[in-house]
């Protein structure tokens, strides 16, 4: 796995998280349940472990043909508790990273609440395209564990949302727009499929995850409507005029237009600090929650 890095370690002065509390959430949790795991599978594990200790499912909970009976048997929780395991200390370092680096601007965009539902449906996607291409017999079934999925997701939602921004990938002398470094790790997980190279069925989770995630980012309606799900109702006993739902698709014009990508560069470039009122403003509109 491959990850960039942005030029700018600063989104303002609220600190890298300012805005984007379930980014931090999302690391917090993942490195949490690694150590857990760990101590449960006992010392001779921080090389190299199959995580289960939480579950006591064994190995073969996260084995493909095990996703699909999921869908049958109701154990949905399955679809979203391998999100949050990791199979290494290197595995989850690499995560981490990812999420660290790109998952607070996509959240301020989307904004926390459409942007966790967005997160963790992107690796749902990558669990069944894991499974489906196993049950055809396309890969071997496997053990997939890891935030990889959800983390493409957040890629492909930075593609879209600033295809512009440079990012630096490791081994790379040279920093490259973010719409290129998506393109190059995409074309490699889907070569990696077609030959089922090394690590394939985790390149099927990732393909997976970033599918989900481009046909969010095309439809923001969809994350509109399942974010509503969790909004409170308006009171019955009041009246309401014109009632307009809190929550809009964000991905729409403003999300695509040359203004923004233009603010959101100069954010990675030199911080929140650098914006001037009517930027702020801007960015605002669009990232702050309703």
């Amino acid at each position: 796995q491959m990850f960039g890095s942005q030029k700018s370690t600063s989104f303002g002065s609220g600190g890298r998280f300012d805005g984007a509390p379930v980014t931090k959430w999302l690391l917090i949790l993942n490195i949490a349940i690694f150590f857990i795991d760990v101590v449960g599978a006992g010392t001779e594990s921080w090389g190299r472990i199959t995580p289960h200790a939480l579950f006591s499912y064994g190995e073969h909970y996260y084995n493909a043909g095990v996703f699909l009976d999921t869908l049958s048997s109701f154990q949905l929780w399955r679809l979203i508790g391998f999100q949050f395991l990791h199979a290494d200390v290197g595995h989850l370092l690499c995560n981490m990273l990812g999420i660290f680096m790109f998952g607070a601007l996509v959240e301020r965009v989307l904004g926390s609440l459409r942007f966790t539902i967005y997160y963790l449906l992107c690796g749902v996607g990558g669990a069944l395209s894991f499974a489906l291409l196993a049950s055809i017999g396309w890969l071997d079934p496997g053990v997939l564990v890891g935030a990889s999925a959800g983390l493409f997701g957040v890629l492909v939602a930075l593609i879209i949302i600033a295809p512009n921004i440079m990012v630096r990938p490791m081994l790379m002398p040279d920093p490259i727009s973010m719409k290129a470094f998506g393109m190059i790790i995409l074309g490699v997980g889907v070569l990696t499929i077609l030959m089922v190279g090394p690590n394939a069925g985790g390149e099927a989770g990732h393909i997976g995850g970033a599918l989900v995630g481009f046909l969010l980012m095309k439809n923001p309606k969809v994350l509109s409507f399942l974010s509503g799900a969790f909004l409170p109702k308006p009171s019955r006993q009041k009246p309401v005029r014109g009632y307009v739902p809190k929550i809009r698709p964000r991905t729409t014009v403003r999300m695509n237009s040359s203004e923004v990508d233009r603010i959101l560069d100069k954010v990675s470039e030199h911080g929140l600090h650098s914006l001037t009122d009517a930027e702020r403003a801007t960015l605002k509109n669009i990232s702050e929650k309703d």
